[in-house]
């Protein structure tokens, strides 16, 4: 399955997401989240600090940060 950006990933981050990240990148730009995956993706699952999205919000799915992952393996489609 080919997953991009703009299809894929973009829709997953909620405007609170996008809100609560903005000291450190914006989640609904495709080149921050290219810039700083390794370190969203850890957030996802909650490696580094506390897990994104935070609560009361609900954590993304295994679904879902397989989607972020099999972007990242796909070479960051657009």
């Amino acid at each position: 399955m080919t997953v991009s950006f703009k299809k894929d990933i973009a829709p997953m981050f909620t405007a609170k997401d996008v809100s609560h990240m903005k000291f450190f990148c914006d989640l609904s730009k495709f080149d921050d989240n290219k810039k700083h995956h390794q370190q969203i993706l850890a957030r996802l699952k909650g490696q580094g600090g506390r897990i994104m999205p935070p609560p009361p919000d609900k954590p993304w799915t295994a679904v879902q940060i397989a989607r972020y992952e099999s972007w990242i393996k796909g070479g960051f489609l657009p």
